[in-house]
């Protein structure tokens, strides 16, 4: 019985120490599961990528172009600052451009290459059928008439007293005072050549500098011109009058943008009519695509072939 002795005790021996190794393991794994005992993240240790930048998008810029009737330095002084307060008013941005020549700008109508237009009524008929300008605003009194000037000391009296003379336009698709004038010259059988240069201004110029009998343009540019040069001319003759130029708008321009600007520009007779005079503009309104169906009560074709250059 005796020698039973050291075999239980080594037992007991053995029970105790799988016991403390239970208790070590126990607590080991009761620290691990701890949230504080995680450790920190390093910098060596890969982190999810950012997500990407979203890139606001360029707000756009509205062209608004103007029918180069005068040089485009001259237009700039005329329009920018007007242009500068309706884009004020309306919250829509808005640059002014032009053209070097009413052929050049028919192009860019033709193009839609301008959101927003300032165009003379043959212009606005054609376009507005296609690629479809609308209407947004006019002169709310002024009718738009074609004129024929001549030098202020020359002997005519008459547009009889022209035949057989070199008579200068500002363009072929220049509607009054090109377009009208040249119309009644040819209802009448007046024969006469015609030249064409690049404004209502170079018009003004060359016939009072003597280089052509007489030469076609509007009362709007001619009252326009410095006082020297206009004391230098005389109205020899005027068409009727009809419906005044369009500033009319793009199919792509949103409906929102378009009826802001036409507001503001109404808005001008009443908060800076100034700058519309400096436009040689009066009180504008609001204009409907119908309020030019006195132009398409014309001889369309007529119109059509007498804006096109003459074949030489």
């Amino acid at each position: 019985m005796h020698a039973n002795v050291p075999v239980t005790c080594l037992r007991l021996l053995l029970g105790l120490g799988l016991l403390l190794t239970s208790l070590v393991l126990w607590a080991a794994g009761d620290e691990t599961s701890d949230p504080s005992a995680t450790p920190a993240l390093t910098q060596e240790q890969p982190r999810d990528p950012p997500p990407p930048a979203v890139e606001t998008p360029p707000e756009r810029v509205y062209s608004f172009g103007v029918v180069p009737q005068q040089a485009a330095t001259r237009l700039a002084r005329m329009w920018v600052p007007l242009l500068q307060r309706v884009q004020a008013l309306s919250g829509v941005p808005l640059k002014f451009d032009t053209a070097k020549d009413i052929p050049t700008f028919e192009q860019g109508l033709a193009a839609g290459r301008y959101d927003f237009a300032y165009m003379n009524p043959y212009h606005f008929v054609v376009f507005n059928a296609a690629p479809g300008y609308r209407a947004l605003a006019r002169d709310r009194d002024q009718r738009i008439q074609g004129i024929m000037v001549v030098a202020q000391e020359a002997p005519f009296a008459t547009l009889e007293d022209l035949a057989n003379r070199e008579l200068v336009f500002p363009a072929p698709g220049a509607f009054a005072a090109s377009i009208l004038t040249r119309a009644e010259l040819e209802r009448r059988g007046i024969p006469f050549q015609a030249r064409f240069v690049a404004s209502h201004d170079s018009v003004y110029l060359n016939v009072a500098g003597g280089h052509f009998a007489a030469g076609g343009g509007i009362p709007r540019t001619l009252a326009a011109l410095n006082p020297e040069l206009r004391g230098q001319l005389r109205v020899l003759w005027a068409t009727p009058d009809f419906t005044p130029h369009a500033i009319a708008v793009s199919p792509q321009v949103p409906e929102r943008d378009a009826q802001a600007v036409g507001q503001a520009l109404v808005a001008l007779t009443s908060v800076a009519p100034e700058l519309l005079q400096s436009a040689a503009l009066g009180p504008l309104t609001r204009a409907q695509d119908s309020d030019w169906d006195d132009i398409r009560a014309l001889d369309i074709d007529r119109l059509r072939r007498l804006s096109q250059l003459p074949t030489p």
